[in-house]
């Protein structure tokens, strides 16, 4: 069962919303259900003690904090 949802957003998020959809090939829908699926993912990685990264080869360049 599928549930609606209504959100509202100000110009700057809808713009960067637009903009994702364009450069992923999707909807703002989808990319707010993938962003979802990411959280849920790093939530859960978070509460087993790991962490969130932004790797190049072998090489973690960024870590992503904050996400608890």
């Amino acid at each position: 069962m599928a549930n609606k949802l209504n959100v509202q957003f100000n110009d700057r998020q809808t713009k960067v919303l637009e903009e994702m959809a364009d450069a992923l090939g999707t909807t703002k829908s989808g990319v707010l259900k993938t962003a979802l699926a990411l959280l849920e993912v790093a939530i859960r990685e978070s509460k087993d003690g790991n962490s969130l990264g932004v790797v190049k080869g072998d090489k973690v360049i960024k870590e992503i904090v904050g996400i608890e």
